[in-house]
């Protein structure tokens, strides 16, 4: 297949080297001696087999690059993770490669010393009191300086034939030091010449008005105006434009009019510049309080308010969203505790209430992490349902697999089935430390809740399984690891649900469910590590998938 892709490189020549994130459509890995353009490169490797045409587009994207002038071309290259290599297999297209997010756009923050993380967007939306407990000191003109990186940015994108599309805190990164400037990641997600690799999904609460089309320049324009007021409202959720406007007011009335349900009535983001340059040379030293006037109504909505009236409601947003991001993985700060004993799972059931729970559960999964997952984890669900307790989902016929390489197949397939929990709920953990608001909270909330499931269903087939031709450690130590992550996972939850309604980082990390879970998570790590020792060299032997034991 590589022929059919000039430059590609063959997947034997990425040696991965540790996993920088993991989401719906695939995980990120950094890569081992290699580089493009002396930058650190980072691997995109789909979960999914990626179809032709789907192929087509990324192959396109990838061309895209050198196709541009020298200038444009190295712009585009320093301020996105533009797909730069595709990476051929054995099957086809399997994923790409892209430079890593700049060291100028990870930082260190107060409440997490020593776990560098790569500095998202959704740190700056949150009041001056989260900001200083996470050690972050910006000013009026820093944010108008964000404001004005990100709206050239934009600009330069449209008039190459390029739509970011998904918007967002969490595919947006920021530098404070020096000159204030944007990175943007996910770009295989854009929209390149009216031609997107996969469909157009938004992030909760950074969606467009219901019916408008995604991916567009006129959808992009709507969200910079989202950025717009809640990066000066310092606040995750909502279109409150009143501190905004007492900092400038024509920034104010540009953020008002992107904020239109018409399309049309829009500025494009170069009409953004002059007024964003004027902000920046006349920005007070602290932000101001908000303006007596209400909350503005962007033109174009119901009723017979005028512009300037407040609405005080929120847009209601399609919840779907890509967790795909390049940054480094923050170390974990988990305390090491002695082992506790395993709680029995709970046995299979066949009540219908139960199902439904299930069914809840995949659909939350779907909504904040992709179609991909749900996919493969509904797959999943249905193969252990479907079969009797002595069947196994990779069996032939109704019989049980009864040789070690049948039953080391078989407990790869559930290994596969697993992929990506640890990812989701890595990356719902570190969100819920931002504090990005109650709406996000119970988000956060769902995906524990959905993860605890699916490694439920996880332990159930794993019993019915009953792998007694493999090594006896190496299914109690998986047993162990999944049960613990289970409880983890579950206390995670409750602890979105106590912070929900009034969130700090200190009540994050000083609660009880906190350590409950970190205590929990200890003894997850402790038993995936003795697990992978027993499992890799019966992988070997049969052809199968090694790993690391943070990947179970």
């Amino acid at each position: 297949m590589s022929s059919a892709y000039p430059g590609a490189v063959d997947i034997g020549r990425v040696v991965k080297e540790r996993r920088i994130a993991s989401g719906g459509q695939g995980t990120v890995w950094a890569v081992k001696d290699l580089t493009i353009r002396s930058w650190p490169v980072a691997y995109k490797e789909y979960r999914a087999k990626v179809q032709p045409a789907e192929a087509d587009v990324l192959a396109a994207m990838v061309d895209f690059l050198p196709t541009l002038d020298p200038g444009t071309g190295e712009w585009l290259a320093n301020c996105t993770a533009w797909p730069a290599v595709l990476v051929t297999g054995p099957t086809g297209v399997c994923g790409f490669l892209m430079r890593q997010i700049p060291p100028r756009f990870i930082r260190t923050l107060a409440f997490d010393p020593g776990a560098p993380r790569a500095a998202g967007f959704q740190y700056l939306l949150n009041n001056a009191e989260y900001l200083r407990t996470a050690g972050i000191t910006i000013t009026p003109r820093q944010r108008f300086e964000l404001l004005l990186d990100f709206a050239r940015t934009l600009g330069r994108l449209h008039a190459l034939g390029v739509a970011v599309g998904d918007i967002s805190p969490n595919n947006m990164f920021f530098a404070l030091d020096g000159s204030p400037g944007c990175f943007l990641i996910d770009c295989d997600a854009m929209v390149l010449r009216g031609r997107s690799m996969v469909p157009q999904v938004e992030t909760p609460n950074w969606g467009v008005p219901a019916g408008e089309p995604k991916g567009t320049p006129a959808s992009d324009a709507y969200k910079l105006g989202l950025l717009a007021a809640r990066l000066f409202s310092g606040k995750q959720e909502g279109r409150d434009l009143g501190v905004l406007a007492a900092t400038d007011a024509d920034v104010a009335r540009l953020a008002e009019q992107s904020l239109s349900t018409d399309p049309a009535r829009r500025p494009k983001p170069e009409q953004w510049l002059t007024a964003l340059e004027g902000a920046v040379k006349t920005a007070p030293a602290i932000l101001p309080q908000a303006t007596p006037t209400p909350t503005f109504v962007p033109p174009g909505t119901a009723g017979t308010a005028s512009p300037r009236q407040a609405t005080g409601q929120q847009q209601q947003q399609r919840p779907q969203a890509q967790t795909q991001w390049t940054g480094p993985n923050p170390p974990s700060t988990v305390p090491r505790t002695p082992s506790m004993p395993r709680p029995t799972p709970p046995p299979p059931t066949k009540s219908n209430a139960g199902k439904w729970f299930v069914a809840i559960a995949l659909v939350v999964l779907a909504l904040v992490y992709g179609p991909d997952l749900y996919e493969q984890i509904a797959e999943g669900v249905r193969s252990g349902s479907s079969e009797s307790p002595g069947e196994s989902d990779q069996g032939s016929g109704s019989s049980a697999p009864d040789t070690e390489e049948e039953q080391a197949r078989a407990l790869n397939a559930l290994l596969e089935r697993n992929s990506g929990n640890r990812g989701s709920v890595g990356e719902a953990v570190s969100r819920m430390t931002t504090c990005p608001g109650r709406t996000a909270l119970l988000e956060a909330k769902g995906v524990f809740e959905a993860a605890a499931t699916a490694r439920v269903e996880l332990l159930r087939d794993l019993e019915a399984l009953d792998p007694d031709r493999l090594p006896s450690s190496m299914t109690e130590n998986l047993t162990a690891g999944w049960e613990a992550s289970a409880e983890a996972d579950r206390a995670y939850a409750r602890l979105a649900e106590e912070v929900s309604s009034g969130c700090t980082p200190e009540a994050v990390t000083s609660s009880s469910q906190w350590q409950e879970a970190s205590d929990a998570s200890t003894r997850a790590t402790r038993a995936k590590k003795d697990f992978v020792s027993d499992w890799n060299p019966v992988a070997e032997e049969h052809g199968l998938s090694t790993m690391s034991w943070d990947e179970v």
